[in-house]
């Protein structure tokens, strides 16, 4: 699903009107339509009874929202409009008049089940009006009153900026976004995005591939589905990939098992763990089907441990490097022998290569580091790790900088990059961007990245290109995440509890029409 700007939407739907005859009627009615069935099946399916308010605005946003108000009163709902343009309500029939205290508002509201919020769409940039405000302020109090009330936005939630993701001191939390077409930039870009709640989009009769050109997208099932790897009957483990992971410090151990377990839970068919005999021992109690490259001492010269591990390559897929491997001189040493080899391999021999975590930091020592990589190596940093990269320029975890700095830094560095945050960002260097959503709390916990980096190798090793490589363990790691806390909640998840979920996503992903 492709995500457009506000310029971009207005284009798209003149577009749409010029070259296929959708005036903005049409597609209002589409809209309102679409609008009406999405808040229906957010409830149940079945509207009698239930009481409804539609607060409308001025503009075309108040104008969808009245046209899913007629298909709601049509479905069975006890219908109440909040005008904003007139300051009146219409119930049952009745005008009534809104002054500034709100108190006609008020014993409305008490009875209501949903609330629809389509007071200002994209259109809008601009502080909210303070009366405003104190409207969906009145919103949001009695929804903390009664957690049952739903609210549902129409495009986005009143006050949110689709550009830049900037939200009004006002803006009301949404449960359920009903956006128009395409999702806007700004629904991923924090505040705004802490505002849109459960996101689904909105049909409203467009013609397929008027936004082909768009460079971003949202991950979703669809995507991800076609992303998915082949598993024909007639395979074996060979047809799946071979995958070698250099991981885990005495410091540290618990990433490799992570790293491992993760990539084999992706459908890898053979993973390798790279270590010394004296870690191989600690793993292998609990590594049962991951088999061991035995590497020198770490007392051993860099450039003899570095050959081990490269002569151990042939037939290997993917190769993983980094996670909870530690930070001194002497692995840095190795971390660059074995990348100068891995990079000097012919094309045809030469394993998909991710760097993850201490590779990362390690290569933010180096000069010139991204020079150190073969085409199309995916790294994977988060907010802290990519300031290190570029050279100490910081980037947020949420904002909208994100989105430029990591298009630019991969067609710069040549690398898949997975930027991450609480709404991941992947970039291919040649320009193309994806955006996972929704964000996950629960996921901001110790180990989820080495899992989500053994989630990528174990993909690659299966032949999927570095770029939807990337892109599909964004979207199964996300999903075995909400997974988990759907069970746990928002917090106490540990990484390990996503190992099993992986394969629950890949299954259900794959079967989702």
């Amino acid at each position: 699903m492709k995500v457009v700007t506000v310029e971009r939407m207005r284009a798209i739907e003149r577009q749409a009107g010029d070259d296929f005859g959708l005036t903005s009627e049409i597609l209002m009615a589409n809209a309102g339509r679409g609008i009406a069935e999405i808040v229906r099946g957010a409830v149940g399916g079945d509207l009698s009874g239930m009481a409804v308010l539609v607060l409308v605005g001025p503009g075309n946003n108040g104008g969808d929202g009245r046209v899913a108000a007629q298909h709601l009163a049509e479905a069975g709902a006890q219908l109440g409009l909040f005008v904003w343009k007139d300051r009146q309500l219409l119930v049952a029939g009745k005008e009534i008049p809104v002054e500034d205290d709100l108190e006609t508002l008020r014993p409305v509201l008490e009875q209501t089940d949903v609330v629809l919020d389509a007071l200002l769409g994209t259109g809008h940039a601009r502080p909210l009006d303070p009366l405003m405000r104190q409207v969906l302020a009145l919103v949001d109090a009695e929804r903390a009153r009664r957690p049952a009330l739903v609210v549902a936005a129409v495009d986005l939630p009143s006050g949110l900026d689709a550009d830049t993701g900037a939200a009004d001191p006002g803006t009301l939390r949404a449960d359920l976004t009903i956006t128009l077409a395409f999702p806007k930039v700004g629904m991923f870009i924090f505040p705004g995005a802490g505002t849109v709640g459960d996101l689904v989009v909105g049909p409203i009769g467009l013609p397929e591939g008027m936004a082909g050109d768009v460079s971003l997208e949202m991950l979703d099932g669809g995507l991800a589905r076609t992303l998915l790897p082949a598993r024909p009957l007639e395979s074996n483990k060979g047809t799946y990939g071979k995958v070698m992971v250099l991981a885990g410090s005495p410091p540290y151990p618990g990433s490799a098992y992570l790293a491992a377990t993760a990539a084999g839970r992706a459908g890898a068919g053979l993973v390798t763990l790279a270590v010394t005999t004296e870690m191989a021992a600690i793993y292998a109690v609990k590594l049962s089907e991951t088999t061991f490259r035995l590497l020198p001492p770490a007392s051993a010269p860099a450039a003899e441990r570095a050959r081990v591990l490269l002569d151990g390559l042939d037939g290997y897929s993917s190769l993983l490097v980094g996670p909870g491997l530690g930070q001194d001189d002497a692995t840095r040493d190795v971390l660059l022998a074995a990348l100068d080899g891995v990079r000097t391999l012919p094309d045809d021999q030469r394993p998909r290569l991710i760097v993850d975590a201490d590779g990362l930091n390690m290569l933010a020592r180096v000069e010139s580091w991204w020079e150190r990589l073969p085409p199309r190596t995916v790294i994977t940093p988060h907010p802290g790790e990519m300031t290190r990269l570029r050279g100490g320029e910081r980037v947020s975890g949420g904002g909208a900088d994100r989105f430029d700095v990591v298009r630019d830094v991969a067609a710069r560095w040549g690398t898949v990059t997975i930027l991450k945050g609480a709404c991941t960002l992947i970039a291919d260097p040649a320009g193309a961007m994806r955006v996972y959503w929704p964000p996950n709390p629960a996921l901001a916990t110790a180990g989820t990245g080495d899992v989500l980096a053994g989630i990528v190798v174990g993909l690659l090793a299966q032949g999927a290109d570095p770029f939807d490589a990337a892109s599909l363990a964004v979207y199964l790691h996300g999903r075995a995440g909400l997974a988990v806390s759907e069970q746990l909640g928002d917090a106490g998840l540990l990484a390990s509890d996503l190992l099993p979920e992986i394969p629950v996503a890949m299954r259900e992903t794959r079967a989702e029409t």
